[in-house]
């Protein structure tokens, strides 16, 4: 399995059942890849997330694919500081 470091990306446009999504920053600056709005390995809350993805929305992502020679990247996860945070449990 193949899995990109997180990166900041542009969603560029849709069509059909996947969204183009760009690279802001880096050495893949610019480059697009087209990710499912729909897939069976995104959970119910990072489905809703995907289907919440508009164009022109800003976030950080980390792709993954199973195939290696031809990868059909699919998104990982949206904004993992984020999800990090709400899984660290706060102490007072």
């Amino acid at each position: 399995m193949l899995k990109t470091h997180p990166a900041r990306y542009e969603v560029v446009g849709g069509q059909n059942n996947h969204l183009w999504l760009e690279v802001l920053e880096g050495d893949d600056v610019g480059i697009r890849v087209s990710v499912p709005r729909y897939s069976r390995a995104y959970d119910e809350e990072l489905q809703e997330q995907v289907l919440d993805l508009d164009t022109g929305d800003v976030h950080e992502f980390i792709l993954e694919s199973e195939e290696t020679t031809s990868p059909n990247w699919r998104i990982a996860t949206i904004d993992p500081a984020e999800e990090q945070d709400r899984q660290t449990p706060v102490t007072a």
